[in-house]
């Protein structure tokens, strides 16, 4: 008895131990996809092991079903059991992603019946199934939503603007107050390949007061090659340097490396910039030769630097390769990025390669993490569907 609660504990112990390597992998943008796919693996093994163990388990996770008993259910009752079991949903996030790759026949009747049925909470867990991006002919429902008529959940909001949109639902919904719209229309715009997308994202830029907003606008800007945004970008990170990893690894042209060199200059912006310059870079900076004084706050502090001739030095070697974009120390272009950045996951390697992409996919790609056999599985497509 004692061996089997101890067995249980050590599952138990195991699997929160696995999910908090996973959310700390996934705040990189940027990963190994051989580890990403063992996490993963390894998550769903003790899942399954407890899931047996579920009347000697601590915690019950599928309101005392097998992980095996679940997969033989449909969408609609998976997500019925995730409501039931809301403070589980990342685990019912990584189950949706790698064992229901199934997707839902015609999703837009499917759609229809959960707005009907006024359930269109449900799509924060069917979007992780990319196939569930694909929404046709709801041009009437996209109209009221502009309207402010009807006002549905985010995710339905962001699944609606990243359909095939018209020129003028693309301007209206770009130009709206509602931050939700104009993002996805943004990343529309962004994942379709059209020109002016810099443009569009500064006029939201410009009115845009909320400090999250503003960091998801400056991370897509860096996918825009735009050397315009150095500047605000610059001024945002000073100004919220608790954004500035986040935002300063999606400027993945190489152009912009000597714009995170001088942020890992200031003392406020200096930890964040160098975590992006990692990411970037894959390449570790020597530290100062001696103890610099840096000022923070009007407060002199002594700290010891990080050394930005090394880090010019490495900057000059990475423009001698060929590529304009740079990401985990690899060099690349559009034209590659897909077979250069293969061994690698993250929303940062999703985002860069979303173009490539059919759009309602591409969209898709842009805000929704995929598990590591979910990306798999669609590079092995694409692979295919280049050499058909």
């Amino acid at each position: 008895m004692f061996a089997l609660v101890n067995k249980v504990n050590l599952h138990k112990q195991r699997l929160s131990t696995l999910f908090k390597h996973r959310q700390k992998l996934l705040q990189q943008g940027a990963f190994s996809h051989a580890r990403f796919s063992v996490i993963d693996s390894q998550l769903l093994n003790h899942l399954y092991t407890l899931s047996d163990l579920k009347a000697d388990a601590p915690t019950d996770h599928f309101s005392g079903q097998s992980l095996a008993q679940v997969t033989t259910l449909t969408w609609q009752e998976l997500g019925e059991l995730a409501q039931k079991n809301s403070d589980h949903s990342d685990i019912y996030r990584l189950i949706a992603a790698d064992l229901f790759t199934t997707p839902i026949d015609n999703f837009t009747v499917y759609f229809n019946t959960l707005r009907a049925n006024e359930q269109l909470s449900e799509c924060e867990l069917l979007q992780y199934n990319l196939n569930h991006w694909q929404l046709n002919d709801l041009k009437a429902l996209r109209t009221s939503v502009l309207e402010g008529k009807e006002k549905p959940p985010k995710v339905v909001k962001t699944l609606l603007f990243s359909q095939p949109l018209t020129a003028g639902e693309l301007q209206v919904a770009t130009l709206h107050d509602d931050f939700d719209i104009a993002f996805a229309a943004l990343v529309n715009s962004y994942c379709a390949g059209h020109d002016g997308v810099s443009d569009k994202l500064f006029k939201v830029f410009a009115k845009t007061n909320d400090e999250q907003h503003k960091a998801q606008l400056l991370a897509l800007a860096g996918m825009t090659n735009d050397t315009r945004w150095y500047e605000p970008c610059s001024l945002f990170c000073q100004a919220s340097p608790e954004h500035c990893q986040f935002v300063l690894s999606h400027f993945i042209y190489k152009q912009a490396l000597p714009l995170v060199i001088d942020l890992m200059a200031i003392a406020v912006t200096q930890q964040g910039a160098y975590s992006a310059w990692l990411i970037l870079t894959d390449r570790p900076l020597a530290k100062a030769a001696k103890m610099s004084m840096v000022n923070t706050n009007s407060a002199i502090k002594p700290q010891s630097g990080i050394n930005l001739d090394d880090a010019e030095h490495a900057r000059q070697a990475f423009a001698l390769h060929a590529g304009e974009q740079l990401l985990m120390g690899i060099s690349f272009s559009k034209a590659n990025s897909k077979e250069k950045l293969r061994k690698f996951a993250g929303t940062l390697v999703q985002r860069i390669n979303a173009p490539q992409f059919e759009l309602s996919t591409a969209c898709g790609l842009f805000h929704v993490q995929q598990s590591a056999s979910q990306w798999q599985l669609l590079l092995n497509e694409s692979q295919r569907g280049e050499h058909d």
